[in-house]
């Protein structure tokens, strides 16, 4: 199995209500754990990551801080 890098994008911030950084969607223990994971572990919690950050208000999202391209 490939390895699985970490999805942190360096915008360590948790949001306290959802539970999550609004950067990556990691939990603080999955942060600190991601080392310890095993590949197939990693991969689960990769999956629920768009769901979770899908799941923060708008005005919370790292992608409506962003300026558009369009």
């Amino acid at each position: 199995m490939a390895r699985v890098d970490s999805p942190c994008i360096r915008v360590c911030r948790q949001d306290r209500a959802a539970g999550f950084c609004v950067g990556c969607g990691r939990t603080v223990m999955e942060v600190f754990r991601w080392s310890e994971f095993s590949e197939e572990d990693r991969t689960v919690i990769l999956r629920r990551l768009p769901d979770r950050l899908e799941s923060l208000p708008a005005e919370k999202r790292m992608d409506a801080a962003r300026p558009s391209t369009e």
